[in-house]
């Protein structure tokens, strides 16, 4: 009795642990999305602030389909691309073209970040 007593235990343990382990564990990716990711990353490097034409579009399309993806895995990367894709709108609407340029910079960086954090998954 002892032993099926304890043989219960080691298994509810071990379920637990498992589904601690899994909460914490990075989520993996699809191919597919991924190949999304880096054709926003070179729709995003392809930006020109003197140029705001479809280009434009296409890099808030491409922000669009990675935010709701992420957003419904509940992706730590959710927040980030969130911010991406503000951060792209407002570049996108500045008239100031030093401002736009700034914008660019910093979220080239941030999607390498963003690159970063979803390769090998």
């Amino acid at each position: 009795m002892k032993k099926l007593i304890l043989l219960s235990m080691v298994l509810c343990l071990n379920g637990c642990s498992i589904m601690a382990i899994s909460a914490i564990w990075p989520k993996p990716h699809d191919p597919v999305m991924f190949d999304n990711l880096v054709s926003t990353k070179i729709a995003i490097e392809n930006l020109n602030c003197d140029d705001k034409t479809w280009a434009w579009q296409t890099a808030e399309t491409k922000l669009q389909h990675l935010k709701v993806y992420t957003e419904l895995r509940k992706d730590p990367q959710a927040k980030t691309i969130a911010q991406l894709q503000e951060a792209i709108s407002k570049a996108k609407e500045s008239d100031k073209k030093l401002f736009c340029e700034s914008i660019l910079k910093i979220n080239k960086t941030r999607i390498d970040v963003i690159v970063d954090a979803w390769k090998g998954r």
